[in-house]
C-alpha cells in the first residue's frame, strides 16, 4: 500500500468567469487502497463545458465506488456521462493511479503530469495539442512555430466528446523510476498552472520537495497573473 504523507489542491476560476470550467478529483482511495486522482478542464468557454468536466469526475468517482478499480473503466464512466449530458460538450481528462509499484496514468487532453525528481519537474505526459502534433511530426523548424505557439497550443486534437468516439492515452510507469530520496512526488496541472511554471521552472529546494509549499508558491505566482481556470493536485507518496 502506497501512504499519502503530503498533499495539496487547488481550483478555481478566472476572475472574468461566471464558473470554474476545471473540475478535479482529489487524491483518493480504491477499494484496494490504491490512490486515485485526476483532473478535468472543460472545453470551450460556455455552461455546457462546466457540464462536462463535472460529468467526466462524476463518472471516475462511480468506478471508484465499485469492487474493483483501472483507468480504462474510469474513462469508459466519464464518456457515459458525457454521452448522456443533451448538449454537445467536451472536456480533458488524465487521470494518476498510484497502484502498487506502478503509476498508471489516463491522459486525453492538454492537462499535465509531473514528477519531482533533483528539484526539477519532468513532464510524464504529452500535450495532445496541434502545437505539439506539428513540433513531433518534424516537419517544422520549432523557430517556425514558436511564432504560432500560443494560438496552436490552445487547438486540441483529443478530448472527450459526446460527439466523437473515446480515445485516451495510457502510461504505465515504475514507481522506482520516478522516486526521488525514497518518496514518489507527482503533481497534477490543467493549463491554466503549468503555464505559470512554464514561463519560470524553479522554486527553492525546499518548495520543490514540498507539495504543499509548492502548491502555495504556484499559487501566488497564477494570482498575480490569472490567464486561464487553474487547477493543481500535488502528492507525496512513501
Amino acid at each position: 500500500m502506497n501512504n499519502i504523507i503530503e498533499m495539496s489542491c487547488f481550483s478555481s476560476k478566472q476572475p472574468e468567469k461566471n464558473e470554474n470550467e476545471d473540475f478535479y478529483l482529489p487524491p483518493s482511495y480504491d477499494s484496494d487502497f490504491n490512490i486515485v486522482f485526476a483532473v478535468a478542464d472543460g472545453v470551450g468557454s460556455s455552461e455546457h463545458s462546466i457540464l462536462a468536466s463535472h460529468a467526466a469526475i462524476r463518472g471516475i468517482k462511480q468506478v471508484l465506488g465499485e469492487s474493483s478499480f483501472s483507468v480504462e473503466e474510469a474513462f469508459h464512466s466519464a464518456k457515459k456521462e458525457i454521452d448522456d449530458l443533451n448538449i454537445s460538450t467536451a472536456t480533458t481528462l488524465t487521470i494518476i493511479h498510484i497502484k502498487g509499484n506502478e503509476v498508471l496514468i489516463g491522459h486525453s487532453g492538454d492537462c499535465r503530469v509531473y514528477f519531482s525528481k533533483n528539484n526539477k519537474l519532468h513532464q510524464l505526459t504529452t500535450d495532445q495539442t496541434r502545437y505539439q502534433e506539428l513540433l513531433d511530426s518534424g516537419e517544422h523548424k520549432l523557430r517556425n512555430l514558436r511564432n504560432h505557439k500560443e494560438r496552436l497550443s490552445s487547438i486540441l486534437i483529443n478530448a472527450l466528446s459526446n460527439t466523437t468516439d473515446l480515445n485516451f492515452e495510457l502510461i504505465a510507469l515504475p514507481v522506482d523510476e520516478l522516486k526521488f530520496n525514497g518518496v514518489l512526488q507527482i503533481y497534477a496541472m490543467s493549463d491554466g498552472a503549468y503555464k505559470h511554471w512554464d514561463a519560470r521552472p524553479r522554486f527553492s529546494e525546499k518548495t520543490m520537495n514540498s507539495p504543499s509549499a509548492f502548491a502555495s508558491s504556484l499559487r501566488k505566482r497564477i494570482e498575480k497573473s490569472i490567464i486561464d481556470d487553474y487547477t493543481f493536485i500535488g502528492i507525496k507518496v512513501s
